[in-house]
């Protein structure tokens, strides 16, 4: 007998510190007192716990106030049992610590409410307390002092899903209110219920009216003078803005992209997560697509969408702050700090300016080994400390919490700040209001903000005396307020413009933009701005302003463009989009039409004037490369001019068989007058095209009823690809059921049709596949997948079992029909088809051990991955295989720990990610379809099936839109054995 001496001396060091009298308590692995084992921070900092559970339970964001207090939103009902879900609602805390030893000791309930469910985020105000609870943005009034919420306000509603809806609200230097919506966030009405339109005379919300997906958005603190400042984000959680008015913003991707991303917000700037003229996803073919999946899903080869400044790769990108205290070393001064619950990291971006834009690069400030440490929002306290909140949980939205009872908050200092010394500020003198005006913290500097306005030019003084400190930080803090002086203003932007630091002219810009009168004059000089990002600022300063004058400065800007710089590019367009002749005019005048330069063919590129079309058309016939083209025949998408046809037409005359296609491609079909020669050009491009998409839109856009023949053979060769269903779908639509039942006689073509069918649920197909499973004299394998196929929809399901339910259903079809109907997305259908199928066997006929259990358990990954491939990479993609239909799963064991995966796969109702939710349509011409939605536009709806595929249904054909509760995941419980089920989690944990 081996004997493990390790046990033996473990064991006798327990016996002799018991018989000792010494009671040794071990924390449990989550237990609150086992952080500190977790944790690392560079040389030099300090991490404590400054609140843990039951003083704090699933904070989603905090606040530091002037006094160092911390104002957290609860959301213990995230995701909660009946049985545990509070009825009392949410909350918002006020965590204090009272003794100064870096630890919480006093909690105060300053606002619950049974209607509270997941707040998002709070935001201190000087006499109320903002916070984003979806549907609304309310405000919290504590008018007796007490520290509790005795009267509530709304000021805007209509906001959407929790997750992908409001989030935090946050103060700008500027004195406004600033908050952002994700990609699921409804519409901004007011108190009434009432559409709010923005300064622009544009309705509020993503749905490419003109704004898509995500939105951030400022305003006055009472809601008025409402401003879109940028769009197209997919889910940014919280914006965070500096000293200087610089707007910055991480975004999270579809899930197991790989995409997630920082942002530098240019105003006004399109942030590509759709198609900008179409709402079209990412994942939607189109010219010139990017090569990269991080490229391609922020449309970073279309002409109007700002570049990204970091694609950070996988992750879960949540609050963000900048850090601008002193207590840190300086090289974090100016820095973004940022929390990233997927990777269990607390980062800073260290920010260089490069060109008009900027590049960053990453540094780990705190790590946990615990992978339940998930940072969800960071804040600066006055102290220059940054607090961290934890949600603490294995999982990390979607619906979905495992834990509803713990939390905790941590504070970062350096050097010998282990104890929380909060400074006492003071505002009741503007010079005390001054000196506060300096703290690193916003609570603080928002109070400060709040008495030197009210002051306004008895405070000039000591602003003057801040501006002129040296310190670059408060200069700006003092200028914006300087600035809104009256009748003193203009001699401090005056003095602010002569100013060496770039960053002090640019606050100076954007200071005068929010002046009641823009005085241009006064700033025209900057056109000719040595840094071009103060020429970057102008351009989009000009944007709203279509004189004369504001043409021939954006001109002058224009011709300073390298060629090289993408972010000068973009706010030149961004500058010129409401003025676009008149500006382009201008340059070609300034440029003598001397324009064919890579500057000049990056601003015919980019700027939508309908003069730039036919240089479009220059750059095309000029370049031989057709590869090279592309980005210009892209370029023709984005405009909207009459001339565009014609302009395109003029390309049919080009030698080259691609660039006739290409043109004809991007042709609006329904004003073309059709001659001779555009008939020749498009029966070249048909018979070119080949087996590819291009050939099937071509046919579509032209309305070519004559190539059902080759339309057909599309659907033979390729009915697993969804150039396959799109040809049977236009087949259908030239041909009519007839023509397909005619052409399902042939066994070989009726296998093809039957797999374009899949995921089809409309009433012809769904009685075409009936008609084959019934037929006897059709072979059994070809009627075995007709039930298959038949079964796959939503509606399929029912049909299917209404025909099992038949005494007549044909034996030798029973055991396909249970294959489906036992996988069905609906319980009620698999306990119905139990009656009358026999249920498959378990595979070993014992129950699951509970999932604490399972945890625990050892599973081979290599046998788990042929697992994954036998049942998941039908929807599932890992690495480049499978097909991308649910998330992609290549990093999956980096977002979730094992008990999660479990739950993953056990439940997979009970949290469903945003974009995945199963929507059942019902439509005039195809009857119900069921899956999740790819897109949607003002005109269409972009479904994606089971497999990958993808159906276009116009808007004018759907009766109804419903979103369904169930997962389009089939749980897997009675399907894979427990020791299979092991190996699965143990393959999937292993992707990180």
């Amino acid at each position: 007998m081996r004997v493990n001496y390790q046990i033996v001396g473990f064991c006798i060091i327990c016996l002799l510190v018991c018989l000792s009298g010494f009671v040794v308590e071990v924390p449990a692995p989550h237990h609150a007192k086992s952080d500190a084992d977790t944790m690392q921070v560079p040389a030099g900092f300090i991490v404590q716990q400054f609140a843990a559970e039951p003083l704090v339970t699933n904070p989603t964001n905090l606040e530091v106030d002037e006094r160092g207090r911390v104002w957290v939103t609860e959301s213990h009902n995230y995701d909660v049992a009946p049985a545990e879900f509070d009825k009392k609602g949410d909350k918002v805390v006020i965590l204090e610590d009272v003794d100064g030893d870096g630890k919480a000791d006093k909690r105060t309930v300053f606002f619950e409410h049974p209607g509270l469910k997941s707040p998002m985020g709070l935001l201190l105000g000087e006499d109320r307390v903002y916070l984003a609870q979806a549907p609304y943005l309310l405000m919290l009034f504590d008018t007796d002092h007490d520290d509790r919420a005795d009267r509530i306000d709304t000021l805007f509603s209509g906001f959407g899903a929790r997750d992908h809806g409001i989030h935090a609200p946050f103060w700008g230097p500027d004195g406004k209110l600033y908050f952002s919506m994700g990609n699921h966030g409804g519409e901004v009405l007011d108190k009434q219920g009432t559409p709010v339109l923005d300064k622009a005379g544009n309705p509020v919300n993503g749905k490419g009216k003109p704004y898509w997906n995500g939105l951030i958005l400022r305003c006055n603190p009472d809601g008025s003078q409402l401003e879109t400042i940028a769009h197209n984000f997919r889910n940014h959680y919280e914006p965070a803005l500096d000293s200087y008015g610089n707007l910055w913003v991480s975004d999270n991707d579809d899930d197991g992209n790989e995409s997630v991303r920082i942002n530098y917000v240019l105003e006004y700037g399109n942030y590509g997560f759709a198609d900008e003229m179409t709402g079209a996803a990412w994942t939607t073919f189109r010219t010139n697509l990017e090569k990269t999946i991080p490229e391609r899903h922020w449309h970073q080869n279309d002409p109007g969408v700002v570049p990204n400044v970091l694609i950070t790769g996988s992750g879960s990108p949540a609050g963000l702050c900048f850090y601008e205290g002193e207590q840190w070393p300086s090289s974090y001064r100016g820095q973004l700090i940022h929390a990233e619950a997927l990777h269990n990291v607390v980062r800073t971006y260290h920010l260089q300016k490069e060109g008009a834009g900027y590049r960053a690069t990453i540094q780990e400030v705190l790590k946990s080994s615990d992978r339940w440490f998930r940072p969800i929002d960071v804040s600066v306290a006055p102290d220059g400390s940054v607090l961290v909140a934890d949600w603490y949980d294995p999982g990390i939205g979607g619906g979905t919490a495992a834990d509803a009872d713990k939390g905790r908050i941590y504070r970062i200092s350096y050097g010998n700040n282990r104890a929380y010394r909060v400074p006492k500020l003071r505002f009741d003198t503007y010079e005390a209001a001054a000196e506060a005006l300096k703290s690193p913290n916003w609570a603080a500097r928002r109070k400060a903000w709040s008495s030197l306005k009210k002051a306004g030019t008895s405070a000039e003084t000591v602003l003057e005396k801040l501006y002129h400190s040296g310190n670059p930080i408060w200069q700006a803090r003092a200028l914006w307020l300087l600035a809104q002086l009256e009748d003193k203003g203009t001699s401090h932007l005056t003095l602010a413009l002569g100013e060496s630091n770039p960053d002090i002219r640019i606050t100076a810009l954007r200071a005068a933009r929010q002046l009641p009168v823009f005085p241009f004059l006064l700033f025209a000089k900057l056109a000719k701005d040595p840094a071009p990002e103060v020429r970057r600022e102008w351009a989009i300063a000009l944007r709203p302003l279509k004189t004369t004058e504001a043409a021939e400065s954006w001109a002058t800007l224009a011709i300073q463009h390298t060629g090289s710089d993408r972010w000068y590019l973009e706010a030149l367009g961004i500058g010129s989009d409401l003025n676009a002749d008149a500006c382009f005019e201008a340059w070609l005048r300034k440029v003598d039409n001397k324009w064919d330069t890579p500057a000049g063919r990056d601003i015919v590129w980019r700027i939508r004037s309908a003069k730039a079309l036919p240089m479009l058309a220059q750059l095309i016939r000029e370049t031989p490369d057709v590869a090279e083209t592309l980005r210009y025949f892209r370029a023709f998408d984005f405009h909207n001019s009459p001339t565009k046809n014609k302009v395109l037409l003029s390309l049919l005359a080009d030698p080259r068989p691609d660039v006739q296609r290409l043109a004809l491609e991007h042709m609006d079909s329904k004003s073309l007058v059709r001659t001779p020669m555009l008939d020749r050009a498009i029966e070249t491009a048909l018979a070119t095209a080949g087996q590819t998409e291009s050939y099937v839109h071509l046919v579509d856009k032209f309305n070519r009823s004559d190539q059902k023949s080759q339309l057909l053979n599309l659907v033979r060769c390729c009915a697993e690809r969804q150039v396959g269903v799109e040809a049977l779908q236009l087949l259908w639509r030239f041909g009519g059921k007839e023509y397909i039942q005619k052409q399902m006689q042939d066994d070989s073509t009726a296998r093809a049709i039957m797999t374009a069918l899949q995921g089809n649920g409309s009433p012809d197909a769904l009685a075409l596949l009936r008609e084959t499973m019934l037929n006897e004299v059709r072979p059994v394998e070809l009627r075995k997948k007709a039930t298959r196929v038949l079964g796959s929809t939503w509606v399929g399901e029912r049909y299917l079992l209404d025909e099992v339910k038949k005494k007549t259903f044909p034996e030798v079809l029973k055991p396909s029909a249970a294959s489906v109907l036992f996988s069905a997305y609906r319980n009620e259908i698999k306990r119905e088809a139990a009656n009358y199928l026999p249920k498959p066997a378990a595979r070993n006929g014992e129950p699951l051990d509970p999932i604490y259990l399972l945890v625990s358990a050892k599973g081979v990954p290599d046998r788990g991955k042929t697992i994954f491939a036998q049942n998941c990479q039908a929807c599932h993609r890992v690495r480049g295989s499978g097909v991308l239909f649910g998330p992609e799963l290549s990093k999956i064991g980096a977002k979730l720990p094992k008990e999660s995966l479990f739950r993953a796969i056990l439940y997979p109702d009970e949290g469903i990610n945003q974009g995945y939710e199963t929507y059942l349509i019902q439509t005039r011409s195809e009857g119900q379809l069921m899956g999740l939605i790819n897109s949607e536009s003002n005109q269409e709806v972009v479904l994606k099936l089971p497999g990958g595929l993808t159906q276009t249904i116009p808007k004018t054909s759907i009766i109804s839109q419903t979103k369904v509760p169930q997962s389009m995941m089939p749980p897997f419980g009675e399907v894979l054995s427990q020791q299979e089920l092991i190996d699965l989690v143990s393959y999937l944990e292993s992707l990180n």
